[in-house]
């Protein structure tokens, strides 16, 4: 019988935050355990000043937004986000009922590590999986949508909420005050097509986090490549 899998979520700020973006932090928590709640093994929580979560490895997708509501919604607080895949030993039926119950395991190991990945650099994303070849792809995609999303301005993070709501630029325009024509130039400039792009693929790709021996370049490095 093949092992549980799950996939751990952590983040952290880049700085301290001040007392009212703590505050702030805890709300955010609440309304993520709120909206995500059918793909959670258990809830997110705050220790310190890191949050700690774990999906269901067959949700582990929703990543993606659980990032896009804490960079959107703490701005312009900046935070680090990984993603551990793996199972776990101990702690995940008694968290469910004591916020103080740590969980241990390959997941929370690997999500742990993935922050070691992004020290000194710009990315604010690190994922580790089973599979290699899956981890150095998916992390080289994530460089590119953090990069696109650390970029946009005030206003178009106010425009990128609305559209992330799926309304339309008429709508969105009434909402902020503008002409539907600013609107479409807010989203142009923010490239928000193209992060689109990036976040479908992502979305793909994880979706296959599970497997360990995905393709071919991952069978030789369990394997050992033939002399």
């Amino acid at each position: 019988m093949e092992p549980t899998l799950y996939a751990v979520m952590k983040f952290r700020p880049l700085h301290e935050p001040p007392d009212d973006q703590r505050e702030k932090m805890n709300k955010i928590i609440a309304l993520q355990n709120r909206i995500f709640q059918p793909y959670l093994a258990s809830r997110f929580i705050l220790s310190g000043f890191e949050g700690e979560g774990v999906l269901y490895v067959q949700e582990a997708p929703r990543f993606l937004h659980l990032l896009q509501l804490i960079d959107l919604e703490m701005h312009p607080l900046r935070f680090q986000f990984t993603l551990g895949v793996g199972t776990i030993a101990t702690g995940l039926k008694r968290r469910q009922h004591e916020n103080t119950i740590e969980i241990k395991g390959p997941a929370v190991t690997a999500a742990k590590k993935a922050f070691k990945d992004l020290a000194g650099g710009d990315q604010d994303v690190a994922v580790r999986f089973p599979s290699p070849f899956l981890t150095r792809l998916t992390n080289s995609l994530f460089a590119v949508e953090s990069d696109l999303r650390n970029n946009w301005s005030i206003a178009h993070r106010e425009t990128i909420k609305l559209a992330r709501q799926g309304l339309t630029q008429i709508e969105m325009a009434e909402i902020l005050g503008i002409t539907q024509a600013a609107v479409s130039q807010r989203l142009k400039h923010a490239r928000w097509e193209r992060y689109g792009q990036i976040c479908r693929m992502l979305w793909e790709l994880l979706s296959h986090v599970r497997w360990r021996t995905l393709l071919p370049w991952d069978l030789q490095k369990t394997l050992g490549k033939p002399e």
